[in-house]
């Protein structure tokens, strides 16, 4: 029998499929056992909150109840996570800084093409590697669905703007050797904020429909690279303001 994305997408189904995927994952990173264990409360909470809200609807999940279903207190919950909204987006950090890192060095190539090759690397999707790819895919269909219902989630990215922008800009100010703090470095922060919404746009429309990842990736990479066409003489100035810089003053 053939069963429905309504009666087998429960919280006991979500749950399960998060904790078997991230059973095996273990921190690359260096730590000691008090660390270790941070991380794996950090990802029950996580995996649970997620399961909760896919299931039930953002707006209808309290941190309380996350909170009780981890069997934590609700200050537990967020000592690891500052508001509710971050425990849906819980990736948005880690993106943002990858991001940036991705395009901190001129030396990386040019800057439209540095920014497509990030956008386009798995972000947004990352939290459900290592699961099958059709139960991925449904997951990830209904995370998009529930991001869109919900007015808190639509409101969060903009919430976040001036954080994701003063990370980019930091990491475009040291690209080229100026104040983060430069009109330049500003606005094009601003125009990369504007593709990162975009490539998230492409991915919540086109995930509805797209057979696999693969496919979805082609889809979002064709949306972000006509977004691209209209940014990329801005990136192309900033880059062509970096060399400038870096050339010696022949007075």
């Amino acid at each position: 029998m053939t069963t429905t994305d309504e009666e087998d997408l429960t919280v006991k189904a979500i749950l399960d499929t998060l904790e078997t995927a991230h059973a095996a994952e273990e921190p690359v990173v260096a730590g000691g056992l008090r660390d270790r264990k941070k991380r794996r409360v950090r990802q029950r909470i996580s995996n649970v909150a997620t399961a909760l809200f896919l299931a039930e609807g953002f707006d209808n999940v309290s941190v309380a109840r996350i909170a009780a279903a981890c069997e934590v207190s609700e200050q537990t919950v967020f000592n690891y996570f500052p508001t509710k909204e971050s425990m849906f987006f819980d990736r948005t950090d880690s993106s943002a800084d990858a991001l940036a890192e991705a395009m901190r060095h001129p030396g990386a190539g040019l800057l439209s093409e540095v920014l497509l090759n990030a956008l386009l690397g798995g972000i947004g999707v990352d939290r459900w590697d290592g699961m099958d790819e059709a139960m991925a895919l449904r997951l990830f269909r209904r995370f998009c669905a529930v991001a869109v219902s919900s007015p808190a989630l639509r409101e969060a990215p903009y919430a976040e703007l001036e954080r994701f922008t003063a990370t980019v800009g930091a990491s475009l100010a040291e690209r080229i050797g100026v104040d983060p703090g430069d009109p330049e470095v500003e606005l094009t922060a601003i125009v990369i904020a504007g593709l990162a919404r975009a490539n998230t746009q492409a991915t919540f429309r086109h995930v509805q429909h797209a057979p696999s990842f693969a496919a979805l990736e082609r889809s979002v990479r064709a949306d972000v690279i006509r977004a691209l066409r209209i940014a990329t003489p801005t990136l192309d100035a900033f880059d062509n303001l970096g060399t400038r810089l870096r050339q010696p003053d022949r007075r």
